[in-house]
This record gives structure tokens, C-alpha cells and sequence, in this order.
């Protein structure tokens, strides 16, 4: 399995349900995607922040079912802060009613127990497949190679999966122009360690007009400790405008922005991320998709929608439909 965030986590747990044994292979330097958490070390000590998703809401009962169990385990726990909506006349209104999780005590935490019984490898970027259905090899950047392996489940962003697929021989004509029907808006965040406690009256605010889309201070969360920390997520739009702007420029707009409306002090730590695939605004409608021999599937939630609920859908789809292509060419054998 290639990609280690959410539906790849949820894939991997299917699979492992199944029977199957799973390796997982991820670029980044831990599990999480989208679910990650920053740390930093910043002049008033260290501080771990939630820079990507900030909650999660469950509607489903398979994924509701999950962030129980994680509850149970301690990897999860609902987020009870002061959340409201703010326009820009400053008008505030509360949140829905709803519950809304995070991983415990880090939002990666629920990645990682979703993976639990997978064995897992970090810092390494996959760059092709070899061989074909029932013995695929994973070639990587560094050149080395792992497999074969009976299947091969990739949970990547769309232009990162029709890279990969692009570069390996066998046809995947179908996978790709599928993966290149989906449409992805990108996310600029601006992580912010301040030097005393900051209180704007709420502890996470989704923004109308101006660049922010959203501010939530991260020590509201269960679990968290360290110094006040902060993170603002900018507007989708502006973000697409401004993705490759200096990170500097992109972090004294949003920060100035926040202090002009909500005082937000200087913060004695930042650092801007660019999340170029944030939230899938066209999506193919399906949780998944395989190629013709059923060994190599693709999902995540640019399937489905933007939702985290999405990306665990797809991904225990796609792993329980190749479980049982698996267990269809076992017993023909």
C-alpha cells in the first residue's frame, strides 16, 4: 500500500480484517496525511500543532463505530471547545450541534491506531510499479525496490497517483483518466506560537470574508500542552492564488489579518505549509476504482468529497474489495 493517511489507514484495517497481510509505505516522515501533526521547537519550548484537518464529524455508522473504538483506546476524544462562525461585520454564531472528534493526543494519533497492525514505512517515495497482477513491485526514489506483492492499494492525491501510474508500463489508461476527472483546492495554514495566552472569545472560528477561512487555538483540544498555539487556515481561492507566494509574505498576511480582526498578537514562532490538496471541489463519485485485473486500486477522499468521513469510507471500500479479488484468485487456484 502506498499512502499512509486516513483511507489509507482505514484501507490497510480492512485488509487486515480480511486476513491480509499489509505493508504500508508513506513520503512523509510519519503517518497521517492530512491528519498531521507539526512539531516545532520555538524560542518558548516545543509545541505540536494540528496544521491539517481540525476535527472530524461522523454521519456514517461504520466510521462513528471506528472513532469509538478509538475512544476506547485513547486515540480519539470529541472536541467540546468554544467553536462559532464569524462574519466579516464580526456577527457570531455558534456551530451546529454535532459531534466533532480529534485524535488523542495529536490528530495523527488516530492514523496510527487505524495502523496498528500494519507494518509501516515512513521516508519512502514511491515513484512506479513493476511486474504485474499478482507479483508488483514497488520501485522508490532512491531507486530501491520492495515486493512483489499480490496487490497494491494507492491512496494518493490524484496528480501524484496518474505520476505514478504514468510511469510504469502496464495500462492504467482507465485509473488515470478517472484520477484527472477529480479537481482539488489548495490550503495555506500559518502555524503561530505566542508568547503569553491570547483569549478572542472562542477557541476555533470558521471566517467569512476577507483570506481566512478558519483560526482555532490548538491547546483547546484534548491532550494538548505547551506553549499558546495557533493555526489559521486561509480561504481556498486565496490560497490557489497565493500557493507560491514566499511562505514568509503568506504568513504576515494571514497573521495580519487576525490581529486586525480579532487582535491576535505577534507570535514569537511561525511557519507557513502549503497544502496543495486540501479538499476535492469535483470528485468521481465512487469510493474507488480498479485497474481491469482488480490488483491495483486507487481511493482517498477526492472520491467522495472533502470530509475526512470520505477518505475513511473510500479507503475501507477499496480495502475490502480487493480482499476479495485476493480470496476470488485464491480459491481458483
Amino acid at each position: 500500500m502506498i499512502g499512509a493517511g486516513l483511507s489509507g489507514a482505514a484501507c490497510a484495517r480492512a485488509l487486515g480484517e480480511a486476513g491480509v497481510d499489509v505493508r504500508v509505505f508513506d513520503k512523509g516522515r510519519g503517518p497521517g496525511g492530512r491528519l498531521s501533526t507539526r512539531r516545532a521547537d520555538t524560542p518558548i519550548g516545543e509545541a505540536r500543532l494540528d496544521h491539517g484537518a481540525q476535527y472530524l464529524t461522523a454521519r456514517g455508522a461504520g466510521f462513528r463505530a471506528f472513532l469509538e473504538e478509538a475512544r476506547a483506546a485513547g486515540a480519539a476524544q470529541p472536541w467540546t471547545g468554544r467553536l462559532v462562525s464569524i462574519d466579516r461585520g464580526g456577527n457570531i454564531l455558534p456551530l451546529s450541534e454535532e459531534a466533532r472528534w480529534v485524535g488523542a493526543p495529536a490528530m495523527n494519533a488516530l492514523v496510527r491506531f487505524s495502523l496498528a497492525d500494519a507494518a509501516l514505512e515512513c521516508g519512502r517515495r514511491a515513484t512506479r510499479l513493476e511486474g504485474g497482477p499478482g507479483a508488483w513491485t514497488v520501485r522508490f526514489e532512491d531507486g530501491s525496490g520492495e515486493g512483489p506483492f499480490a496487490a497494491v492499494a494507492l491512496t494518493l492525491p490524484p496528480e501524484q497517483l496518474v505520476d505514478l501510474l504514468a510511469r510504469t508500463d502496464a495500462d492504467f489508461s482507465g485509473l488515470i483518466v478517472d484520477a484527472r476527472g477529480a479537481l482539488l483546492a489548495p490550503c495555506l495554514a500559518v502555524m503561530a506560537v505566542l508568547g503569553a495566552p491570547f483569549d478572542p472569545g472562542f477557541d476555533g472560528a470558521k471566517l467569512h470574508g476577507g483570506s481566512l477561512a478558519w483560526m482555532a487555538r490548538n491547546g483547546s483540544k484534548p491532550g494538548r500542552t505547551g506553549p499558546e498555539a495557533w493555526v489559521l487556515h486561509a480561504r481556498h481561492d486565496w490560497s490557489r492564488i497565493h500557493l507560491e507566494d514566499d511562505p514568509e509574505r503568506v504568513a504576515r498576511a494571514l497573521l495580519e489579518e487576525a490581529w486586525v480582526r480579532f487582535g491576535l498578537p505577534k507570535p514569537v514562532w511561525a511557519e507557513t505549509h502549503r497544502w496543495r490538496y486540501a479538499l476535492a471541489e469535483a470528485a468521481p463519485g465512487t469510493p474507488f476504482a480498479l485497474d481491469d485485473s482488480g490488483t491495483v486500486g486507487a481511493g482517498g477522499d477526492w472520491r467522495l468529497g472533502g470530509r475526512a468521513e470520505c477518505a475513511w469510507d473510500s479507503g475501507h471500500a477499496l480495502g475490502r474489495a480487493l480482499a476479495e479479488g485476493l480470496a476470488a484468485i485464491s480459491l481458483r487456484a
